[in-house]
């Protein structure tokens, strides 16, 4: 799945460069992945997967100058979210709310990339 989502940022507009910066496979469709590109010179955008049977746990985030603007993910550390918990987003200010991802890396980005358009573009 990890070459999926690596070729997925390639076909993107808006992404440049994808990079894994770390795999570490450690079964069959287990595994655990960094990658890093460049959106603009002052943003990049970091995708974080950690795979297996049981579960895909996630973090999305747009830095800049390697600060956390937005971050998408579902560790489970904000039980008040109840609308699809553990799936949240954190925006720029620190405020946290439900998203509409499902742990489902391959239709999450899209969504987070079309976010990333949003703001980008305006």
């Amino acid at each position: 799945m990890y070459d999926a989502i690596l070729r997925l940022l390639e076909a993107s507009a808006n992404i440049e460069n994808p990079q894994i910066t770390n795999l570490h496979v450690y079964g069959q469709n287990a595994f655990r992945v960094k990658i890093r590109a460049i959106i603009s010179p002052n943003l990049a955008f970091q995708v974080w997967i950690n795979h297996n049977a049981r579960h895909t746990r996630y973090s999305y985030q747009l830095l800049r100058q390697s600060e956390a603007l937005f971050r998408w993910d579902n560790a489970p550390h904000h039980p008040e979210i109840k609308s699809n918990y553990p799936h949240h987003y954190h925006d720029e200010r620190g405020d946290i709310s439900p998203t509409r991802l499902q742990g489902t890396p391959l239709e999450d980005l899209l969504i987070v990339l079309k976010d990333i358009e949003k703001y980008t573009s305006s």
